[in-house]
């Protein structure tokens, strides 16, 4: 007890000690608080990267629904089909070519109306709607 009373009688005489000690520990606040803005930015980006993925494969989506439509209804004396279709978050550009009398190799270019692209290459079997050989270009 008498030990660590002399300790403390000791540090009483020291001058100088309390304003480098919360001079240290504001840089350190400040520190902390730089970083959480840092991190706030980071993550803002982020968002607005997703939002542009996000409207680019909602509209990638009608468009495939209306490729989908035009194909399956095409006559067999066409052997290509290039069109451009406008929608509410942009415009899709498609362009196909039979490659079989039920295939039809498709190339679909999306642009949001923020200037995003979204491509994609695939085959589509009419006589089954489905598609195969999913191809994300970038």
């Amino acid at each position: 007890m008498k030990r660590s009373f002399h300790l403390f009688a000791r540090l009483k005489h020291e001058r100088g000690v309390v304003f480098p000690f919360t001079v240290m520990c504001a840089l350190f606040m400040s520190a902390l608080f730089l970083h959480a803005v840092a991190l706030y930015h980071t993550e803002i980006q982020f968002f607005e990267e997703e939002k542009k993925w996000y409207e680019a494969d909602y509209l990638m989506k009608q468009a495939l629904i209306y490729v989908k439509q035009t194909l399956a209804s095409t006559p067999e004396n066409v052997s290509s089909l290039t069109q451009t279709v406008s929608f509410v978050h942009g415009q899709a550009t498609y362009r196909a070519t039979r490659i079989e009398p039920d295939v039809w190799s498709v190339t679909v270019s999306c642009i949001t109306n923020a200037q995003f692209r979204y491509d994609a290459q695939f085959q589509f079997n009419a006589s089954t709607n489905n598609i195969s050989v999913w191809r994300e270009v970038y």
